[in-house]
């Protein structure tokens, strides 16, 4: 097979990466362009009837010299395009895109049967997280061993995890048997795969309660224990469609936050997972150097670390944050995007919130939220994806696909 001769825009390229160490040729352009990792140079008249012309697209050596390094023969396409767009290099959106998605759905179940299938969704569900946990749920641990060394430390030192002032909020758990890693594991693959339908009280705060130390009080806990009259978890929303757990596979609802999600909101979740990790490290850290000073007897006015450590467990979602940031899990470029989709999940839920409770206290966030989801919350607040914009009020906003 005869080749074309490189373009004259190819040309320029292979010249500008050579200019800057890097030695590509055509075929690695082709390839590139096949995989979607680079866009198509510009077309455009020569004028004067002398046919067309192509351009590279305006900073597309950055890009060039960047994936002459990193994308080796066998890598995956997708993984290639999550670093790049990670690095700020101007990956097509398409392939970007396409990328996010594939951490969602390569979960190795499949798809959920169509209803004329005459198969029960519920107990597929059932039996795929079973399935699922039997496979996944030795490898887990429901909290990282720093963290469980922290409450040990915090308990031998006779602080109290019942404060008086939040203790009379929690009525006791009637849960008996302990939750473990496999109830975890097989509580998360029900959730995806079934969302709130899938859920109940009960299940959720022995999980709440399975992540907090050994006596805690946990007063989101105990209201799940004692709904007292409260809705079920299917039934919260805005009464106009607008639900703030999904009801079905969960997959569709982060296929959509990824759908609306800006470019620039995609770049935060991805360098939040960083921010997270750096919290959950530096928390960590100056938590242990309070409690050093506490052991040898050196008091001091304020201890802002454990008093955060105190309010992740009794108000926000610390600990499970801590859990995901501090845990030996799978580093791959994939494993990254899938960690930025539920922090970029979590951060769509606030706005969400606010569309559903918009006289709620919200300036409590910094508070509730560690620093950089509270950030990543305020950037998706100020600029919200569509299904979330205001409505005027006989047009009730609908999530896509709802």
């Amino acid at each position: 097979m005869v080749r074309k001769p490189p373009s004259s825009a190819d040309v320029a390229l292979i010249d500008a990466a050579a200019a800057r160490g890097a030695v590509i040729s055509a075929t690695q352009l082709e390839r590139w362009r096949r995989a979607g990792l680079l866009p198509d140079n510009r077309r455009h008249g020569a004028g004067q009837g002398r046919g067309s012309t192509s351009t590279a697209p305006a900073g597309i050596i950055d890009l060039v010299v960047w994936l002459s390094a990193h994308a080796r023969p066998g890598r995956r396409p997708h993984h290639v395009a999550l670093e790049a767009f990670g690095a700020g290099l101007p990956v097509p959106e398409a392939t970007v895109r396409a990328a996010w998605r594939s951490t969602i759905t390569d979960l190795g179940v499949g798809p959920a049967p169509v209803p004329e299938s005459g198969t029960d969704r519920s107990e597929w569900i059932a039996e795929t997280a079973e399935r699922f946990a039997d496979k996944h749920s030795r490898n887990i641990m429901l909290m990282p061993r720093r963290v469980r060394d922290i409450d040990t430390r915090i308990t031998d030192l006779g602080l109290s995890w019942a404060p008086a002032g939040v203790a009379q909020y929690d009525r006791g758990t009637h849960q008996t048997d302990p939750f473990t890693s496999r109830d975890f594991v097989t509580l998360a693959m029900s959730a995806v795969l079934g969302g709130s339908s899938e859920l109940n009280g009960a299940n959720l705060a022995a999980f709440s309660r399975a992540l907090s130390p050994e006596g805690a009080v946990s007063a989101v806990a105990s209201m799940l224990e004692y709904p007292d009259g409260n809705p079920d978890l299917a039934d919260i929303n805005d009464g106009q469609g607008l639900s703030l757990l999904p009801t079905g596979d969960l997959r569709d609802d982060l296929d959509q936050i990824i759908t609306e999600a800006s470019p620039a909101h995609l770049y935060a979740a991805w360098h939040s997972v960083d921010a997270m990790h750096t919290w959950a490290v530096t928390l960590c850290d100056q938590v242990e150097a309070e409690l050093d000073l506490l052991a040898a007897g050196r008091s001091q006015q304020d201890y802002p670390a454990l008093l955060q450590w105190y309010h992740g467990i009794i108000l926000g979602p610390h600990r499970l944050l801590l859990r995901q940031a501090l845990q030996k899990t799978d580093t791959s470029p994939a494993a990254r995007a899938g960690t930025a989709v539920m922090l970029l999940a979590m951060a769509t839920g606030m706005s969400r919130l606010r569309v559903m409770m918009p006289d709620s206290q919200f300036e409590l966030l910094p508070v509730l939220l560690p620093p950089f989801l509270e950030q990543l919350a305020a950037m998706i607040a100020a600029d919200p994806p569509t299904s979330l914009r205001t409505a005027p009020a006989d047009q009730p906003v609908r999530p896509a696909g709802r």
